[in-house]
């Protein structure tokens, strides 16, 4: 992969995931206007408009089985926050669970002064009306032979947006249009029937696209902590592909127990007589094989480009040949050419499915190695998702 195909990874990553994180407040929002935890309060003569407490959305939180414990609402809370989605009301503290008053950025003017936030809140109304609208512009078109679903042409989408009031001009539905591609809220569909990033959003009627996110999937809570984790590593890695972690490599003994606490940014290999310490992560840490980190929604959406296979390897003298990592879902970052694996067909970026028949998508690497040590047999049966285009 060429350096400048590195360089635009990284903002399409962290770009989705604080799409996503918004997109979890905003069901969070919802909830508490709901159950009547947003409302006005006052405090010592002072009134305090559309706001919620510290301690009773916690309260609420742990008791609608949203959160665990008070500890883990209270963090998942703080991401919110540093995401700039609702802040303190006096801007003094961060999110305790205490008697404090906390206002959502969307029931004030301070959300004008924060743009990907504004900017998530035009995308939902124009993502709710059009599939609220019954003569929407949402429909299924087949490109050779692979059908996209809830797809929409160019001049379709700038049309509507002018003609629902969205827009003033077509202009403006133009330069609406590329924020939501440059953001990764919508993707170009080329005639080669495959997903790329080669054509700038136009007011064009050869041209389909599609949402790259589904607005009205419900999302946990706990979700907020895994994309604020890929978003932070995706920016701090910056020439890297995807969230730096720690590359395992799967050999036929040893005891993977010994290397649990061992720190996500170190990087070792095991091998089946003796067990190595981390090594020099600088030497040792390679760049990921991905084009495109997936989530594991978009990997299990139905209009995914991903397709599912089963291979079942068998373990050599040496193992099963090839290195995993990603922290869900995981994925292969390298296959052994004279290995098991590469026997088997396995590939590098491949997603890891299933092991065994247990689904896997939602756990990180070092989850995905217990199971396949643990296997009783030598031999493991492992489900990918191959994109088309490696296929």
């Amino acid at each position: 992969m060429t350096d400048h195909s590195r360089k635009d990874f990284c903002p399409v990553v962290s770009t989705l995931s604080t799409y996503q994180i918004f997109l979890i407040g905003e069901q969070l929002r919802s909830c508490m206007n709901g159950v009547g935890l947003v409302r006005d309060r006052k405090y010592r003569l002072r009134s305090y408009k559309s706001c919620f407490q510290g301690n009773e959305t916690v309260d609420w939180l742990v008791r609608s089985k949203r959160c665990e414990d008070r500890l883990f609402a209270v963090r998942i809370m703080r991401v919110l926050q540093k995401w700039a989605f609702f802040h303190h009301v006096c801007d003094d503290h961060k999110f305790k669970d205490e008697m404090l008053f906390y206002r959502f950025r969307r029931d004030d003017d301070t959300i004008r002064s924060h743009k990907d936030l504004l900017l998530f809140y035009k995308v939902l109304d124009i993502y709710h009306s059009i599939n609220s609208s019954k003569k929407g512009i949402l429909r299924s078109y087949q490109l050779k032979e692979q059908v996209y679903a809830r797809a929409f042409m160019g001049t379709a989408f700038v049309d509507w947006l002018v003609k629902t009031g969205m827009a003033d001009t077509k202009e403006q539905a133009i330069i609406t249009g590329r924020q939501l591609l440059e953001n990764d809220i919508i993707r170009h569909v080329s005639l080669s029937s495959a997903v790329t990033d080669d054509h700038h959003f136009r007011n064009d009627n050869m041209l389909l696209y599609q949402f790259n996110l589904d607005l009205d999937q419900r999302r946990r809570m706990s979700d907020v902590l895994i994309l604020d984790d890929q978003r932070r590593m995706s920016t701090d890695s910056h020439n890297s592909t995807e969230p730096q972690d720690t590359p395992t490599r799967f050999l036929e003994s040893h005891d993977f127990s010994t290397h649990a606490n061992t720190c996500d940014n170190e990087c070792y290999e095991m091998n089946s007589t003796e067990t190595e310490k981390p090594a020099n992560t600088s030497l040792m840490q390679p760049n990921s094989v991905l084009l495109r980190y997936e989530t594991a929604d978009e990997l299990e959406s139905p209009d995914t480009p991903y397709i599912k296979s089963c291979v079942r390897i068998f373990s050599d003298s040496v193992g099963y040949g090839f290195v995993i990592r990603g922290i869900g879902p995981t994925y292969v970052q390298t296959v052994d050419p004279e290995g098991p694996a590469a026997d088997a067909g396995l590939k590098v970026r491949q997603y890891v499915y299933s092991v065994n028949g247990v689904n896997v998508l939602r756990e990180d690497h070092h989850s995905v190695a217990q199971r396949i040590i643990n296997s009783e047999r030598d031999y493991i049966n492992i489900c990918v998702m191959s994109h088309k285009r490696d296929m």
